[in-house]
């Protein structure tokens, strides 16, 4: 669990501003990461909360994906794997709780089968 301002939450997540992160918090979506310091100043975001998703994974589920966002551009190896097959792997990717069951969109199904050829891989 480490817990950090916002300006070093963007940093870890690849941006350049906080601007991001600031849209998600004023939308709601960020409430559960935050925690409170002695600095009032600042906001503070836990990067690794126990039973969530990291804030890497929660901000990946909220913005939209480009290939050009260091937020996208991970580094998959760098992730830790589960033990098991690539269903355990592709279940890891995905933040479960969101998907609900069939019928799914599109771009579900497009999500989808890009995390099950990615965990296929590893």
């Amino acid at each position: 669990m480490a817990i950090v301002n916002m300006r070093q939450a963007s940093a870890q997540l690849g941006f350049r501003t906080t601007t991001t992160l600031r849209r998600l918090l004023q939308a709601g979506e960020l409430s559960a990461y935050v925690r409170s310091e002695p600095d009032l100043r600042a906001t503070y975001l836990d990067v690794a909360p126990k039973g969530r998703p990291t804030l890497r994974q929660h901000v990946q589920a909220h913005t939209e994906c480009r290939g050009n966002s260091p937020l996208w551009g991970a580094d998959y190896e760098s992730w830790p794997k589960p033990n098991g097959n690539w269903t355990d792997v592709a279940n890891g990717y995905l933040d479960l709780p969101q998907w609900g069951p069939p019928p799914w969109t599109e771009l579900q199904w497009v999500t989808l089968r890009n995390v099950i050829e990615l965990a296929e891989e590893t």
